[in-house]
């Protein structure tokens, strides 16, 4: 892995912890998630006409990987609605590293060093380490867990999906943005679908938190953009866990803006996650 998609990765991190922390101002965090969504497709709208369309032969994915973005917000905002927010979106996030890496050596032959896979445990040590600090797996409602698993599952198909697609056009920039472009678009639509069906009214946030989703939907959109480059141009099993590396500037916001108390457990969490993102860029 190069150092510059090692950058890349980890900035996509940083950017997610972000996106993390302002979803945290909200009083309801799960409802600020649509409408991020939505406020990053209508900036795509504005950005479509100049960027244009991606090549036809990347149709395929950015359809499969928007029904499985749909799924996964879906399935967040049920989880969202079960158990803690915090519980619930780090769980997500400890689910895709594990997937993407057996994936890509079982589909796209990546190899892989000792150093990586222990990097690849840590993380996700790390991760459920952070989740369930001073609280148990038992305490939580376990339907509110299982969404949250298959969020993960689905979060990690649609990324597979869209490398997929980005790799086919060239992978450089002058696919990969009318890629996200479309792709943020196709998905609106499809939540679009799903919230008429349950009868519900996705802009409503975005109407009485217009700042706070607009300011959302720009650390979305530049994190996915850092982030598509590095799995890209590097290894999807190694930029995995850099990438859901995000509590280690998460811990450090929280601390920094929120002046939430981080607990000790939580504090060798973040080490863990920074042995681990060593040891993946070494690995």
């Amino acid at each position: 892995m190069t150092w510059a998609v090692f950058i890349a990765a980890v900035a996509s991190a940083f950017l997610h912890a972000c996106w993390n922390i302002l979803a945290k101002l909200h009083s309801v965090p799960r409802d600020l998630l649509r409408g991020i969504v939505l406020a990053t497709a209508s900036l795509c709208c504005v950005l479509l006409p100049l960027v244009g369309l991606p090549p036809a032969d990347t149709w395929p994915w950015v359809a499969a990987a928007s029904a499985c973005n749909v799924a996964f917000t879906q399935a967040m905002l049920q989880a969202y609605a079960r158990t803690d927010f915090g519980i619930a979106y780090v769980v997500v996030r400890a689910v895709i590293p594990p997937i993407l890496f057996l994936l890509s050596w079982m589909f796209m032959n990546e190899s892989r060093g000792l150093h990586a896979v222990e990097g690849l445990g840590l993380v996700v040590l790390s991760l459920l380490l952070f989740a369930f600090s001073g609280r148990t797996i038992c305490d939580r409602r376990a339907a509110g867990m299982v969404r949250a698993v298959s969020a993960g599952a689905a979060l990690a198909f649609a990324l597979l999906f869209d490398v997929k697609g980005i790799r086919v056009c060239g992978g450089g920039f002058a696919c990969l943005i009318p890629y996200a472009v479309t792709s943020s678009v196709v998905t609106a639509v499809g939540l679009g679908v799903a919230s008429g069906i349950a009868r519900t009214n996705p802009f409503a946030v975005l109407r009485t938190h217009a700042k706070l989703c607009y300011a959302g939907a720009a650390l979305l959109l530049a994190s996915y953009l850092c982030g598509m480059w590095a799995y890209v141009q590097g290894p999807i099993g190694l930029v995995a866990p850099l990438r859901e590396s995000g509590i280690v500037f998460g811990g450090a916001l929280a601390v920094l803006v929120l002046r939430e108390p981080v607990s000790r457990l939580q504090w060798m969490a973040v080490g863990l996650a920074t042995v681990g993102v060593v040891l993946v860029q070494v690995g």
